[in-house]
């Protein structure tokens, strides 16, 4: 199996200025929307799984299991793609994998409302 960091291949980022214009977009289209960088790892068969998540201030998330799969819309942050409903230090996190290759979790409370915005629901 092997494993493949989306956003930092060989420590540099292979889309920073996509990633940033994104996150810019998504705190004005919707600021529940927040997105992260994953590591993920792939089976022989080509199967993806999502492994670590890293937040946006940097905080790295083990994902201690994948529960659910499946292909849904975020009806909170928008978007929408493969969903990997994940449990994390005891919690379940719902992580969307977009058809643009980018990864998003929905915040628990938005990022102009004075919460921290490294919180995940």
């Amino acid at each position: 199996m092997g494993v493949y960091d989306y956003h930092h291949d060989s420590g540099k980022s292979d889309r920073p200025n996509l990633l940033h214009q994104n996150e810019q977009e998504s705190e004005s289209v919707n600021p529940y929307k927040a997105y992260v960088e994953v590591v993920a790892d792939f089976s022989p068969d080509g199967k993806m799984v999502p492994m670590r998540i890293v937040w946006e201030d940097g905080r790295k998330y083990d994902i201690d299991r994948v529960l659910r799969i499946d292909r849904r819309a975020s009806l909170k942050a928008g978007g929408a793609g493969i969903r990997y409903v994940c449990r994390v230090m005891g919690k379940q996190v719902e992580l969307y994998y977009e058809e643009n290759g980018l990864w998003f979790v929905t915040r628990r409370t938005p990022l102009y409302s004075g919460g921290r915005a490294g919180e995940m629901t």
